[in-house]
């Protein structure tokens, strides 16, 4: 109840930040740069294919959207962003540190208010979570994605206004990157705490401080405190740039789930950034490491890079990342200007052995990026790094799809696989080379909707249909293309 009375004192208008702010978040549009599509293809790099995309129902076109910062205090220049609450809010130097955006209520005339069932809630969130505890104001981005090499990562930052006061409390904001696929039983989270199965919260990475629960820090190096406003957002606290990391089969198709949602109440928000173009796939990754504020190569990493030049050499078309890290020793304008030198020192290595310099992608995180605890010095040694990895490309799968397409065929709904189905069932589709927008409508047997699919790409598409939260009955799926229906199919969840 106190944070209730608190959080309705905080209330503020919604307005753009103005220009001279390193940080700003656009809205998803119909069309144009930040159209959804748009926003979601920027997170896609090097190696990964994106086949189709969805987003969860929401009543406010705050609540996700595109944000870019001029300074990437938090290691990263731009990507997209998911809240509990309201992005134009953001944007700041923390000079409200309880916000908390109502913009799904004040959005929905019939929005539900606590004490009675919420539209808004997660059931993948609430199963997650356990113990019966209620979640409030999700966001659910969902896209199937086609890794070509054998490992997917992606990078991003998790922040919240729950910090610090509700560090240890049932008030842990939630959001998970679930993945199903080949090689996966169900669904996983794979956002967790480095080195454990810890899901990453308020609870399991903070600095304790200041917590009116009494908590004891957790994994306190993967946080920021931005209680100053020194990172240029109003969230209270953030965690440093999280690594996802998960191995693939190259070729096959994955569903991702990207989910966030209020948990306990619906006040005080919390959202994800994910990293631009970070969502890659790679074969091999290596790991150059320094002495303290060193940036030469010694004689032993000068031998793991001709290894790589080697492997290299046996590819076509691939790429190499080459991101520059540091530990947490030092000033942060020194730590950003030594990884991008240790970077550049590789950089220029291979290129004086043969790379050519358009097949280098080159980045320096500076310690925002920390693998390792930096309270030890075997961790502090570890974090001192240039990673590179060995990208996959999609040239290859291109060309299958390309391949694909019959010259004087319709685009058609095929079927779905299998019928009836329980948890999930692959929806198969054709779409001609010519479509502009293909989508896949969901509908229960009343007509309501439920879902809408984007497709993007054409030839024999396919899109995995996630029904973990529907009620067993008949459901419809009907293909639209370029605003005219291309069939439709009757599926049975069981």
């Amino acid at each position: 109840m106190i944070k209730l009375l608190l959080a309705a004192s905080l209330l503020f208008s919604l307005n753009f930040l103005n220009a001279q702010n390193d940080f700003k978040v656009y809205k998803p549009q119909l069309q144009g740069s930040y159209s959804l599509q748009n926003m979601l293809q920027n997170l896609v790099g090097d190696g990964v294919v994106l086949k189709n995309f969805s987003v969860s129902k929401t009543w406010s076109d705050e609540a996700f959207g595109y944000f870019e910062d001029g300074k990437s205090r938090l290691g990263m220049k731009k990507g997209l962003i998911l809240t509990t609450g309201g992005i134009t809010g953001l944007c700041g130097q923390n000079t409200k540190p309880n916000m908390s955006n109502y913009t799904h209520e004040t959005a929905d005339p019939n929005f539900r208010t606590l004490g009675k069932q919420s539209v808004y809630t997660s059931a993948d969130l609430e199963k997650f979570l356990g113990n019966n505890q209620k979640t409030f104001d999700a966001v659910v981005i969902e896209m199937d994605i086609v890794p070509t090499s054998d490992t997917l990562s992606f990078n991003y930052v998790f922040g919240s206004e729950e910090y610090d006061e509700f560090v240890g409390s049932t008030y842990n904001d939630v959001f998970a990157f679930f993945i199903s696929g080949k090689g996966v039983e169900g669904q996983i989270n794979l956002a967790v705490v480095p080195g454990t199965k810890d899901p990453v919260s308020v609870n399991s990475i903070n600095n304790g401080s200041n917590s009116t629960y009494h908590a004891r820090p957790s994994h306190s190096t993967y946080y920021v405190s931005n209680m100053d406003g020194n990172l240029g957002i109003e969230y209270d606290g953030m965690t440093k740039l999280m690594e996802i990391k998960k191995a693939v089969t190259p070729y096959e198709t994955y569903h991702l789930k990207l989910a966030i949602a209020d948990v306990g109440d619906n006040a005080y928000d919390s959202g994800v950034l994910i990293e631009g173009h970070s969502i890659v796939s790679y074969e091999k990754s290596y790991s150059v490491l320094y002495n303290k504020s060193e940036s030469a190569i010694s004689e032993p990493y000068k031998n793991l890079l001709n290894a790589l030049v080697k492997e290299y050499k046996t590819k076509t078309n691939s790429k190499i990342s080459i991101t520059g890290h540091t530990d947490n020793e030092g000033e942060l304008d020194f730590n950003k200007e030594l990884s991008c030198k240790r970077a550049n020192e590789v950089k220029i290595y291979l290129l004086n052995n043969g790379v050519a310099e358009d097949r280098l992608v080159v980045d320096c995180k500076g310690e925002t990026m920390p693998a390792y605890d930096n309270k030890s010095d075997e961790g502090k040694h570890m974090n001192r790094r240039v990673e590179l990895k060995l990208l996959g490309n999609d040239v290859k799968y291109t060309y299958i799809k390309k391949n694909e397409i019959i010259e004087g065929e319709k685009s058609k709904l095929i079927n779905n696989v299998p019928n009836p189905f329980s948890g999930n069932t692959i929806i198969n589709a054709y779409i001609l080379e010519s479509a502009k927008e293909a989508k896949i409508l969901i509908t229960d047997i009343s007509g309501k909707q439920i879902k809408t699919i984007y497709l993007l790409e054409k030839g024999n598409a396919s899109v995995s249909l996630e029904a973990y939260n529907l009620s067993a009955g008949i459901y419809m799926a009907t293909l639209l293309v370029d605003g005219e229906g291309a069939g439709a199919i009757k599926m049975i969840l069981q």
